[in-house]
């Protein structure tokens, strides 16, 4: 072979060897490629909600007890009960290759052990803010190859953080919210600081009534005298297992706090409420609206 063939064939080969270089895949394009997610389990409301919206209803197999919507389709699904009394066997059968969770359930035991079986779990953000669904998704995104879905999801998201700024302009004062978690008369808890549904209310532009502790605690007549609630906020199941808002002001000292006396008392689906899904932004502006609208009588769905 002469000395100009020889020449020739190295520089092929060096050539060949770039190119190949430059059209393999990343590490993060070769994990995608290798690994096929299809059988999803979600263990959060807002994930499984999430999971929906970015069209990937079709892959999930089970769900948690806190998953109601969209109703007609998870209604079709297994329930595995709540994420900290999970049943961990009857997940398993699923045989998920991917269990999506928030890391505020990190603590969980059942999520520990389905980890140390070997089961992959997707750690997503448990945050009480408005950038939540979005930091989600993206995670989800990420992990799934879901670039066009998410570009989809932001930007309807966007425009409705945009309403909520319009409705939050709106606002000329800022009332005095009392959050409510009732379970039928003998539960009942009020949300106090670093709360979903305190940032929930401040979302809306109103105010927790409630700064003397962080959490919930048990309510209390003399709670009520010093949180001097402007309106009184529930679920609106909350309010049923009550009797209503007849069996709501039967509750010692509810009828005599401000919202009691002028019947400013508003019910909300739980997991749009404070679920913090990628109906957040369009929750608090709906929300929002309602405290305007008072004193009118009180509403629900």
């Amino acid at each position: 072979m002469n000395r100009f063939l020889i020449h020739f064939l190295g520089i092929l080969t060096l050539g060949l060897s770039l190119n190949a270089c430059q059209n393999a895949p990343s590490a993060t394009e070769q994990a995608t490629q290798e690994t096929s997610y299809e059988r999803l389990v979600s263990l959060s409301g807002s994930v499984t909600e999430l999971l929906y919206e970015l069209g990937q209803g079709d892959k999930i197999v089970g769900i948690d007890v806190t998953s109601t919507y969209p109703a007609a389709q998870v209604a079709q699904l297994p329930k595995l009960g709540h994420v900290r009394q999970l049943n961990v066997e009857a997940l398993l059968s699923l045989q998920p290759d991917l269990v999506l969770a928030e890391r505020t359930d990190e603590a969980s035991a059942a999520l520990q052990q389905l980890e140390a079986a070997g089961v992959e779990v997707l750690w997503l953000d448990g945050s009480f803010t408005l950038d939540k669904p979005l930091a989600q998704a993206e995670q989800i995104s990420e992990k799934l190859g879901l670039n066009e879905e998410l570009m989809r999801l932001r930007q309807t998201y966007e425009a409705d953080k945009a309403k909520l700024q319009q409705a939050r302009q709106a606002m000329e004062e800022t009332p005095k919210v009392l959050f409510i978690y009732a379970r039928g008369k003998g539960s009942l808890m009020v949300a106090g600081k670093n709360t979903a549904a305190s940032a929930m209310i401040e979302l809306a532009g109103g105010q927790n009534a409630v700064q003397s502790f962080e959490g919930f605690r048990a309510l209390s007549a003399e709670g009520l005298m010093e949180a001097q609630p402007e309106v009184l906020l529930l679920f609106d199941s909350g309010l049923q297992s009550l009797g209503g808002v007849e069996g709501l002001l039967q509750i010692p000292g509810l009828a005599q706090t401000p919202a009691g006396q002028q019947g400013h008392i508003i019910g909300m689906d739980g997991l749009y409420l404070l679920g913090f899904t990628p109906r957040a932004a369009r929750a608090a502006a709906d929300l929002s609206g309602r405290l305007q609208a008072l004193p009118d009588a009180y509403t629900l769905n």
